[in-house]
This record gives C-alpha cells, sequence and structure tokens, in this order.
C-alpha cells in the first residue's frame, strides 16, 4: 500500500471513529434529556406509570400510598447523611467559583438560583 493510499485508509478510519464517538454523546445526551424530563416530576412519574400500567381509582390510590411510603423512608434514611452530602456540595460549589471569572461566576450563581427555585416547585408539588 503506497504512503498516500495509508493516510487516506487513516483519515478515514479516525473521521469514522469520531463520528460514532460523536454521534453516541449526543444521542446519550438527548437521551438523558428526555429521561430526566419523563422522570424528574414525581407528579408526572406517577400518572404516567399508573397511564401506562392502566390502573383503575383503587389502584392508582394504592400506588400513591406505596410511593408516598417508599418516599418518607428514603428521607428517614437520608436525614443523618443529608447534612455531610450537602457539605460535599457546598464545598464542590466553592470550589467551581474560584475556577470562574467574575462573568462566569454571575451565570454560575444564576443557575444555582434557578436550580434551587425548580427544587421548591417540585417540594410544593
Amino acid at each position: 500500500m503506497t504512503r498516500t493510499k495509508g493516510l487516506a485508509l487513516a483519515t478515514y478510519l479516525a473521521a469514522i471513529v469520531a463520528g460514532a464517538a460523536i454521534g453516541v454523546t449526543v444521542d446519550r445526551w438527548v437521551l438523558r434529556e428526555q429521561l430526566v424530563r419523563q422522570w424528574d416530576d414525581p407528579r408526572a412519574m406517577r400518572t404516567r406509570l399508573a397511564d401506562e400500567l392502566k390502573l383503575d381509582a383503587a389502584q392508582r390510590a394504592a400506588l400513591d400510598t406505596i410511593l408516598d411510603t417508599r418516599n418518607r423512608t428514603f428521607d428517614e434514611i437520608m436525614a443523618p447523611t443529608r447534612p455531610r452530602l450537602d457539605s460535599v456540595s457546598t464545598n464542590a460549589r466553592d470550589q467551581i467559583r474560584q475556577l470562574l471569572t467574575p462573568e462566569q461566576r454571575a451565570v454560575y450563581d444564576q443557575m444555582q438560583r434557578d436550580r434551587e427555585s425548580a427544587r421548591r416547585q417540585e417540594r410544593k408539588q
């Protein structure tokens, strides 16, 4: 094989590998966003589950009771650990802020406020 053909083949293979990697990354990102939208909202998740399983009213009420009990139990288990987890998150946010320029910090801070607002809104539901 000549040097030119070898270089062309290497370039072609590199393009295929790069394209595949980009395709998988974009697919995973889009798929993740769709899954987050579908399952991140507890009420939407319950409604979708009940609708797809075609649950009757009694089954829906029982499902709500089961999920409410599960959530309370999770909260009880996490209560002693939550302060440590919050501390780790706060420390990471502080370290990230130190990396940023003042302009980037303003954007990052707004992102954090938006995230917290969304959490508060979710808790109200």
